[in-house]
């Protein structure tokens, strides 16, 4: 009995392993149809212009990843932690911080408060991280 308990505890760990990776802090991206999708770092391919989202990592190489039409997104958050934000770092050395952006077109629309939008341009980013 003592084995099988065991095998239980072990088996749900490897299964709750993966969730909990997508569960924790990072980006999340509410689409158009209502769903969310979790994940830590975000890049945009220039050729197709499709986001892409790395779900799970280890040891800083992403195991899984996401892609995303910009036209199917709602909007792009950091998770709920206060300490958590978004970093878009711009070509030219500067940083924007913020805790959610959405996209239109060729630009990102970055919430830096209650009522202010900054726009910029993808060909202005160097890269977007999620920061802690």
């Amino acid at each position: 009995m003592k084995i099988k308990l065991t095998l239980i505890a072990v088996l749900a760990l490897v299964i709750a392993a993966p969730v909990a990776a997508q569960d924790g802090s990072g980006f999340v991206i509410s689409l158009k149809n209502g769903s969310t999708i979790r994940g830590r770092t975000l890049s945009r391919d220039e050729a197709t212009g499709k986001l892409r989202l790395a779900m799970t990592e280890a040891g800083g190489q992403a195991n899984s990843y996401a892609v995303i039409a910009p036209e199917d997104t709602t909007d792009i958050r950091s998770s709920a932690s206060e300490s958590d934000s978004i970093r878009i770092r711009l070509k030219g050395g500067s940083d924007l911080r913020c805790k959610e952006f959405s996209l239109a077109g060729d630009s990102v629309a970055v919430k830096l408060g209650s009522a202010s939008r900054v726009e910029v341009r993808w060909s202005d980013i160097d890269s977007i991280s999620f920061a802690q």
